[in-house]
């Protein structure tokens, strides 16, 4: 089971581990799938998923940006604490 730390780094959202735990026990899945099943807005999901790519927690499988969690994901989500 993941869970959150008492502290995260500046750049990080509460939104990030929800998307990082919903992805982690599923197949890569569309911004916009995740959105809906988190109970999210989609365009700031889709903002997420950009910082939480860039910080190579996330990965986008296929041209069509559906999104995995990647090692590095797992092990942030794993430890409850997002790398700076």
């Amino acid at each position: 089971m993941h869970e959150a730390a008492p502290s995260q780094p500046a750049w990080s959202r509460p939104a990030d581990a929800t998307i990082l735990a919903f992805l982690a026990d599923r197949e890569p899945e569309y911004p916009a799938i995740v959105a809906n099943r988190i109970g999210m807005h989609t365009p700031y999901v889709e903002s997420r998923f950009e910082v939480l790519a860039e910080r190579g927690l996330v990965e986008a499988v296929t041209g069509e940006v559906v999104y995995r969690v990647t090692e590095r994901g797992e092990r942030a989500l794993d430890a409850g604490i997002l790398p700076e």
